[in-house]
């Protein structure tokens, strides 16, 4: 296939607590329509990280080796945490900055999954009035975060069988992942398109955050959304990937 006809690479980031595995469903249906994809694995789950830019690095290195390295087009999809250490890894590599400058590839849009939309200067714990009930600190290591019972809080929509094989995954989350500041957000320079699914049932990132944080960046930016509803958990990687790739689809397309 030729680079004029070649489909986008989706990239993939994953959220707290998680793996890269999470996407493997949406990668496979991707895979029967003949889109590209990479899936980065964050640092910050499972290991102690001094800051979010730990898993913003890992990610602007995969975009730097498909954009700048390859002159690829790429979608980057982002699921909760992710957004925060996604949002930041974008500046510079938007496709409609690289074309001004006559560089091929880049970044033409962005998709939010239930994710943290954090504006600069502030950090993911300070998007909640109070702290989450749901998390608290590692009794064992206070440099983490754990979860209480995390099928009610992240796979609410599913059977207990279901949801074992994920719940059985999890990691424990760097609580400086969450303190860290952000720097950097997608939406500010208006080059990228962004689209946002919420999830009606969330117990994670609560569908009235998900909204409180949309409003603020949608008047921020200056530009409309295009958000996508949905009757679904937290995690709309595993309930509602035909959604994702529709919406992925319609991004290339686009």
């Amino acid at each position: 296939m030729s680079r004029s006809t070649e489909k986008p690479t989706v990239l993939l980031v994953h959220g707290a607590w998680h793996n890269a595995s999470c996407w493997d469903s949406t990668r496979a249906e991707l895979k029967k329509l003949s889109y590209p994809t990479e899936a980065v694995q964050l640092k910050s789950s499972g290991n102690a990280v001094t800051t979010h830019l730990e898993d913003t690095a890992i990610i602007r290195k995969t975009l730097e080796s498909l954009i700048v390295a390859e002159g690829k087009v790429v979608i980057l999809v982002m699921h909760s945490y992710g957004g925060v250490a996604g949002t930041n890894a974008v500046h510079g590599l938007e496709a409609a900055a690289r074309q001004e400058k006559g560089e091929k590839g880049g970044i033409i849009h962005c998709l939010f999954v239930a994710a943290f939309l954090v504006p600069k200067g502030g950090s993911l714990i300070g998007m909640f009035d109070e702290a989450p009930p749901y998390v608290y600190t590692d009794p064992q290591d206070s440099s983490f975060l754990l979860v209480k019972d995390p099928k009610d809080v992240f796979y609410n929509d599913v059977s207990p069988d279901v949801a074992e094989p994920w719940t059985s995954q999890f990691q424990p989350q760097s609580t400086a992942s969450f303190a860290s500041t952000v720097d950097s957000v997608a939406w500010e320079s208006g080059l990228v398109p962004c689209t946002y699914i919420m999830c009606e049932k969330d117990q994670g990132v609560y569908f009235w955050l998900q909204q409180k944080m949309l409003d603020r960046v949608t008047k921020e930016s200056g530009k409309p959304w295009k958000v996508e509803k949905t009757d679904s958990s937290h995690s709309a990687w595993l309930t509602q990937v035909p959604t994702i790739v529709r919406l992925i689809e319609a991004a290339a397309s686009a």
